[in-house]
Order: C-alpha cells, then structure tokens, then sequence
C-alpha cells in the first residue's frame, strides 16, 4: 500500500525536476545537452510516480469506493490528456530537435511543465487526501509508523 509521505516526496522529486528542466530552458543560451538530460531525469522521475500511483489507484478500482473513484475519474481525464501532450513532448524534443529549435523548445517546456506542476498541485490538495481519508493510502511508511499500544 502507498502512503502519502512517499507520494508528497515523489511530488517535490517531480517539481525539483521540472524546476531545473525550465530554469535550463528559460536561459537565452541554448544548452541543448543540458536541457536533454534534464528532460530525461523528469521523464524518469515521472515514469516511477506514475508506477507507484497507479499502485493505489488500481486498487480502489478493484475494491471501489465510489465517492474516491467519481474524485479519480475527475482528475483521469486532466491526466489522460496531460500524458498525450507528455508522450507528444517527450518524441518531439530529441538533443538534435532542441539544438535546432531552442526558441520552440523553450515555449513547449514551460507550457508542459506549467502542466506538471498544475496536476501535482490538483492531487497533492484532493486526489491524495481523499485517498488517505478512504485508506486506499497510508499516512507514513510501515517502517515509520509507530508501535501499536
């Protein structure tokens, strides 16, 4: 079971992450190597969340809370579209596409990571506090929570 500290933290990975993609892409100097690796450390960052979300959100479809999955489809069609516009990103923005269209890529990045960050902020204030208050998640990990009495 998935527990909110580790989700949280997963979440400030995600915007560290996104953070340091767009400061490289907002710099009028094209770093086309830089801004690649840094796109590559968000797209991994987010490939996990996403396998540990899933995680949790698989299971309340299978167990079915209602009034959480009527929440989670709410969010799962901003999701859904948000992963297109991520897949569409991620195959435009190759090193060589970068390097040939810094201006492009700079605008496509902040619009993308805006995406990101809104999402985040949409589960971090609903999506994962009605999950802990369901128990489909868990406040802390097993090894943090304390003995029973």
């Amino acid at each position: 079971m998935q527990n909110l500290v580790e989700l949280l933290k997963d979440h400030a990975l995600l915007l560290a992450a996104g953070n340091s993609l767009s400061a490289i892409a907002r710099a009028d100097e094209p770093r086309p190597e830089a801004a690649f690796d840094a796109l590559r450390r968000l797209a991994r960052q987010l490939e996990q969340h996403l396998r540990a979300e899933d995680e949790f959100l698989v299971q309340d479809r299978e167990h079915g809370r209602q009034e959480f999955a009527t929440l989670a489809a709410e969010h799962g069609e901003r999701f859904d579209d948000l992963v297109q516009e991520w897949g569409t990103y991620l195959r435009e923005w190759t090193e060589e596409n970068i390097r040939c269209d810094w201006p492009s890529f700079r605008k496509a990045t902040g619009w993308i990571v805006e995406r990101l960050n809104e999402q985040v902020e949409a589960e971090n204030a609903a999506l994962y506090p009605s999950a802990l208050r369901y128990g489909i998640i868990r406040l802390l990990p097993e090894t943090e929570r304390a003995p029973a009495h």
